[in-house]
C-alpha cells in the first residue's frame, strides 16, 4: 500500500464529517461542555509543522473529550492584526528579492503575486491556504465561527471598541511614554516594512545600566554597564572594554561617563539623557586598572574583550564568569595571552556561584561550554545557544544562594522586578532600552530606541487589576502545575503595556483613530466572540453598538427592546455564550506566556464576572524539527501543506502526537521516522481486518491477564490524554501495549481468545482515534463498528492477583534461563518445577494477614512453635518480608504452571513436568517456597 491509500481514507473520512457536521455542536443542556481554544495564527505565510504541533495539541484533546461524550467546541480564527502583512504585500509590491524567493520557496504561483501586492490581498490568500491545510490535516473544527481580525471584518471591529470602550470607562486605559525603534535620520518610528525582512520582528529591550565606579585623570568615573542579568552583579569577577573601539568621556546628566564614540551616543540622548561629550580617550589606558562594583564594594579589573559589541547597550559590560558562557570563554582566552593572563586566571579563580540549578555544577558556564566543546569567542553560534540555554534554565529554575540574603531560596523570575527595583532606589542602576542588534532602516540611517510620547496604555500595574488576576490564577489549572507560580509572578512584574501603533492593520481606537490596537492586545478575548461569530454576521455592523455586547456578553439592558433594536437572534447569541462560556481549556506555546496568555487573563478579569473566567491553561515548548530549530535560512523548515503532500496525515499526526509532552521543554518531531510509521500503520490495519472475530473461545489465565493490561492501558491513557501528555499515550498504546500483546500471542502460541482479540482491536483503534482519526475509523468500520458513535472504553476493574500471577510465570521462565546460563547446557531434555508443600503457603498467608495488625516479633514466636519443622523458614521469611509480598492460593500458581506447560517447553525445548514438593523424590524439593518454585533441570 502507498499513500494513495492513506490518502483515499483521509478525504473520505473528512467528506462524512463535513457532511455529517460532526464538528459542528449545538446547545445541549443534557451534556456536559467543553469549549476549547488554541490562538489564533498571524496570517504572514504559510504555517508550518512547527505551528502544527500545537493546534495538533488541541486536537488530540478535542477528539478525546468527545470520546468522553462531552459536547466540544473549537473554533478557529485568523490573526492579521499588525505591521507584518502590511510590510510584506508593500516589500512584494516593491520587488523586494527577499519577499519573492520566500513566495518562491513556498511553492507560491507567479500569477497569485497581485493579490498579495495588498495587505488585505495577503492575507485573505494566506487564510485560505492555511485553512486548506488544516482540513487536510483533520483538525476537528467548528468552521461556521471562523472569523479574522481588524477592521477588514467590521463585526469583529465593532467587538474590540466595545472591548476598549469598557476598559477605558474602568479607568484602566492612561497616556504615558514608550519605546519604539527609531531611525534618528528621519526623525520616524521604523516598522517592519521601513527595514530589511532580515530584521522584522525585532523591537527595543530593556535592561538596566549598572554605575561601577573608577579613576581617570584623577575624575570619579563612572564605567555604565549595560546587562540583561542585573541580578548576577554579586558573580562580577571583572568589566569588558573593547580595546579595538573608540571611546569618550562625557557628562551625563551631572555624571562622568565613559561611553563608546558610536551610535549610543545618539540612543542615550533619545531617551531623555542628556549627553554633553568632553573629549575621546584611549580605552587601553583603563585596561588591567580597577573598578568598584557599587554593591559589593569589590574592586574588579578592566580587561580587553573583542566579543564586545561598541554599538549595543554602552559597549560596557560586566563579566560573570560562572553564569555566562562568553564570559567564562573570554576569560580562557586571555589565559593564553602573557600580559593579561595573570589578570584572567584571578577572575576564574574567582568565580562565585550564585544559583543552584539542576543539571549542572556550581559554574554552569564552565559545563556548558565543556560540554559543546566551545574553544573561543569566534564560535557565535555555539556561544549563542549556551548562552540561550543557561540563562532559561537559570531564570525558571535556579535557586538564589545565601549571598542575595533575603531573596535566597527564591528563584530568579520571583524576584527580577524587585531586586531591580532595589538598585534603581540606591542610585546605582536605571532602565535603559536598547536594540539586540543594530539594523539601517530602509531610508540609510542606523536605528536605535527612542521613548516616544503621548501612548496609549494599558494599565497592567494597577494593584486592583493585578488582584483579580491572581485570584483569577488561584481558581485556574495549569498543565503542568509549575506554571501556576510562572503565572502569579508575571503578573506581578507587569508594568503598563502599549496598545496602540500607526500604520498597521487592526481596529482603530474608538476615541484616538489616528493610532490602532496593536496585535497582542486585540487578541485577548475573542475567545467569547467565537460563541456568536456564526449569528452576528446576521446583523448589519453598522447597527452594531454596544449595548448589543453589553446584553450577549454581560446580561445587561432591556431585552425586548434589544429585540426589536436587533430581532430575536440577539437570544438565540446570549444562549450560546451562556451555555460555552467560560473557555475550558486554552493551549499554547510557551512563548505566548510572557504576553498574550498574561493579557488573556488581566481582560477576562475585568470585563466578565468570575464565573466566565479562564478554566486551564496549558503549555507545549517550542519545536525542533529533527532535534534542530525550524529556520528557512537553514533549510530545516517545512510547511503544513508540503508536508501533507509528502507524508500520510495521520503518519504526520503520530509523529506530532510522538513530539512532547505538556510543559515547557521543548518538542521535538521526527520526520525521518515516517516511512517506518506508515509501515507500521498499514501492517496494523491489515493485522484488524485479518483478525477480527478469530480465535479460540476457552479462556485461560492468560486470556485474563491480556485483559487486565488491556485494562490498565485504557486508565493510563486516560490520565494521559487528561493531562495532554501525548507522546506517553503513544509510548502507552502503540508502543507499550504492542510489547505486551506480543508476549500474550508467544505464550498462546498464536492462538488467542477471540473474545480477547476482539477487544485488543476495538480498545486500542479506540484510545488512538484521537491521534490517528482516518485510520482508526476506517478499520473499526471495516470490522463493523460505527465510527461516530465511539466512545471511550469503559474500564473493568483491574485484577492484580491475575498480573501478578503472569509476572510469576515469567520469573519462573527467567530462573529457568539463569540456571542454564550458569550450568552452561544446551542439551536439556526435562525441566521439572516443584511447588511447595501446603504448609508453607499456610504459613506465608498467616505471617501476612497478621503483619497488618501485629508485632513481627510476637508472630513469629507463635508461629515456630506452632510450625517447629519450619522455624528456619519462618525466621528467613522474616528476614526477607518481600518474600511474601505476591502471595497466591497454591492452587491458583499450580494453575498458572500448567497452563504455561506448553509454552515452556517450547520456549525451552524441553519436557516441562510440575510436581509438588511432598510428591517429590528432588533433592532441591525442600527449597521450594510459595511463588518461588524449585526447579531441577535434567
Amino acid at each position: 500500500m502507498n499513500n494513495n491509500f492513506f490518502n483515499e481514507i483521509e478525504r473520505k473520512w473528512q467528506k462524512i464529517w463535513e457532511e455529517k457536521k460532526v464538528f459542528e455542536p449545538s446547545v445541549d443542556e443534557s451534556k456536559p461542555k467543553f469549549f476549547l481554544t488554541v490562538p489564533y495564527p498571524y496570517m504572514s505565510g504559510l504555517l508550518h509543522l512547527g505551528n502544527a504541533y500545537t493546534f495538533a495539541r488541541g486536537e488530540f484533546i478535542a477528539r478525546y473529550k468527545r470520546l468522553k461524550r462531552f459536547n466540544v467546541l473549537w473554533p478557529q480564527g485568523w490573526h492579521i492584526t499588525g505591521a507584518p502583512i502590511v510590510s510584506k504585500a508593500l516589500r512584494l509590491k516593491e520587488g523586494d528579492e527577499k519577499i519573492i524567493k520566500d513566495l518562491k520557496e513556498d511553492g507560491i504561483s507567479e500569477k497569485d503575486w497581485e493579490i498579495l501586492k495588498t495587505p488585505e490581498g495577503w492575507a485573505m490568500y494566506f487564510i485560505k491556504l492555511n485553512k486548506e491545510a488544516f482540513k487536510k490535516f483533520g483538525f476537528s473544527i467548528d468552521w461556521r465561527r471562523e472569523f479574522y481580525t481588524s477592521y477588514l471584518h467590521p463585526w469583529y471591529n465593532k467587538f474590540i471598541e466595545w472591548q476598549y470602550r469598557k476598559l477605558k470607562e474602568k479607568g484602566l486605559i492612561t497616556k504615558g511614554t514608550h519605546p519604539v525603534v527609531w531611525d534618528p535620520k528621519v526623525n520616524s518610528v521604523i516598522g517592519d516594512h521601513d527595514r530589511p525582512d532580515e530584521y522584522a520582528g525585532i523591537e527595543p529591550i530593556e535592561g538596566v545600566i549598572i554605575k561601577f565606579y573608577t579613576k581617570y585623570k584623577e575624575k570619579n568615573i563612572i564605567l555604565p554597564c549595560f546587562t540583561l542579568r542585573p541580578e548576577t552583579i554579586y558573580g562580577v569577577t571583572n568589566i569588558w572594554v573593547n580595546p579595538n573601539a573608540k571611546y569618550i568621556l562625557a557628562k551625563v546628566n551631572n555624571e562622568y561617563w565613559i561611553l563608546p564614540n558610536t551610535i549610543v551616543i545618539e540612543e542615550l540622548k533619545n531617551q531623555d539623557f542628556n549627553v554633553e561629550i568632553i573629549e575621546e580617550i584611549n580605552i587601553n589606558d583603563l585596561l588591567g586598572k580597577h573598578a568598584k562594583n557599587p554593591l559589593t564594594n569589590e574592586e574588579v579589573p578592566i580587561l580587553p574583550a573583542k566579543f564586545v559589541n561598541p554599538e549595543i547597550g554602552t559597549g560596557i559590560v560586566m563579566s560573570v564568569p560562572a553564569h555566562a558562557p562568553y564570559d567564562y570563554i573570554a576569560l580562557l582566552d586571555l589565559t593564553k595571552d602573557e600580559k593579561w593572563k595573570d589578570f584572567a586566571n584571578k577572575a576564574l579563580s574567582s568565580m562565585k556561584s550564585l544559583f543552584k540549578v539542576e543539571g549542572f555544577s556550581e559554574f554552569p558556564a564552565k559545563d556548558i561550554v565543556e560540554k559543546m566543546n566551545i574553544k573561543s569567542q569566534e564560535e557565535i553560534e555555539k556561544l549563542e545557544k549556551a548562552t540561550q540555554e543557561i540563562y532559561s534554565k537559570e531564570y525558571y529554575n535556579g535557586i538564589l544562594k545565601e549571598i542575595y540574603g533575603k531573596y535566597s531560596g527564591k528563584r530568579i523570575y520571583e524576584i527580577k522586578e524587585d531586586f531591580i527595583k532595589e538598585l534603581i532606589e540606591k542610585n546605582i542602576a536605571l532602565k535603559y532600552y536598547t536594540l539586540p542588534i543594530r539594523f539601517k532602516s530602509r531610508y540609510g540611517g542606523v536605528c536605535i530606541v527612542k521613548i516616544v510620547k503621548d501612548q496609549w496604555f494599558l494599565r497592567y500595574s494597577d494593584p486592583e487589576w493585578k488582584k483579580l488576576a491572581h485570584e483569577c490564577v488561584n481558581q485556574m489549572k495549569f498543565l503542568p502545575e509549575e506554571l501556576r507560580q510562572v503565572f502569579h509572578n508575571t503578573i506581578d512584574w507587569y508594568k503598563d503595556w502599549a496598545f496602540t501603533h500607526k500604520k498597521e492593520l487592526g481596529t482603530p481606537l474608538p476615541w484616538d483613530p489616528e493610532w490602532t490596537i496593536e496585535s497582542l492586545s486585540d487578541s485577548t478575548i475573542y475567545m467569547a466572540f467565537y460563541t456568536i461569530s456564526h449569528l452576528i454576521t446576521k446583523i448589519p455592523p453598522e447597527k452594531i453598538e454596544d449595548d448589543l455586547f453589553d446584553y450577549v456578553f454581560l446580561g445587561k439592558g432591556d431585552e425586548n427592546k434589544l429585540i426589536e433594536k436587533y430581532g430575536e437572534i440577539i437570544k438565540e447569541m446570549r444562549r450560546e455564550f451562556e451555555y460555552w462560556y467560560p473557555v475550558d481549556l486554552r493551549t499554547s506555546g510557551k512563548d505566548l506566556i510572557q504576553n498574550h496568555l498574561i493579557f488573556y487573563i488581566f481582560h477576562h478579569v475585568a470585563i466578565f464576572p468570575k464565573e466566565k473566567w479562564p478554566k486551564t491553561i496549558a503549555i507545549n515548548g517550542w519545536v525542533l524539527l529533527g532535534g534542530r530549530k525550524m529556520s528557512k535560512s537553514l533549510g530545516n523548515y517545512i510547511s503544513m501543506l508540503e508536508a501533507s503532500k509528502k507524508h500520510p496525515i495521520d503518519v504526520i499526526r503520530f509523529l506530532l502526537a510522538y513530539a512532547g509532552n505538556t510543559g515547557l521543554d521543548d518538542a521535538n518531531i521526527e520526520l525521518s521516522l515516517a516511512d517506518n510509521i506508515k509501515k507500521e500503520l498499514i501492517e496494523w490495519y491489515n493485522f484488524c481486518i485479518e483478525n477480527y472475530n478469530k480465535g479460540r473461545e476457552e479462556v485461560l489465565l492468560i486470556d485474563k491477564w491480556f485483559e487486565n493490561v488491556l485494562n490498565k492501558t485504557i486508565k493510563l491513557a486516560e490520565e494521559k490524554y487528561e493531562k495532554m501528555n501525548f507522546k506517553d499515550v503513544i509510548n502507552i498504546v502503540w508502543f507499550d501495549l504492542d510489547r505486551e500483546f506480543k508476549w500474550y500471542l508467544r505464550r498462546i502460541n498464536n492462538n488467542p481468545n477471540k473474545e480477547v482479540i476482539n477487544k485488543y482491536i476495538v480498545y486500542r483503534n479506540t484510545l488512538l482515534y484521537p491521534i490517528i482519526p482516518h485510520i482508526t475509523s476506517e478499520i473499526l468500520e471495516k470490522i463493523g463498528i460505527d465510527p461516530l458513535s465511539l466512545k471511550w472504553p469503559e474500564t473493568e476493574k483491574i485484577d492484580e492477583t491475575i498480573i501478578s500471577l503472569e509476572d510469576y510465570v515469567k520469573s519462573v521462565r527467567s530462573d529457568i534461563e539463569k540456571i542454564l546460563n550458569i550450568i552452561k547446557k544446551k542439551d536439556i531434555k526435562e525441566i521439572k518445577i516443584i511447588v511447595a508443600k501446603r504448609e508453607k503457603y499456610e504459613i506465608f498467608k498467616e505471617l501476612k494477614d497478621k503483619l497488618k495488625e501485629e508485632n513481627l516479633e510476637n508472630i513469629v514466636k507463635e508461629l515456630i512453635n506452632r510450625y517447629k519443622n519450619y522455624s528456619n523458614l519462618i525466621i528467613k521469611v522474616k528476614n526477607n518480608l518481600g518474600l511474601i509480598e505476591n502471595l497466591f492460593e497454591r492452587d491458583l500458581e499450580i494453575k498458572a504452571l500448567e497452563e504455561a506447560k506448553e509454552f515452556l517447553e517450547k520456549e525451552f525445548k524441553a519436557k516441562v513436568i510440575i510436581e509438588l514438593e511432598e510428591n517429590s523424590f528432588e533433592e532441591k524439593a525442600k527449597n521450594a517456597l510459595p511463588g518461588k518454585p524449585a526447579i531441577v533441570l535434567k
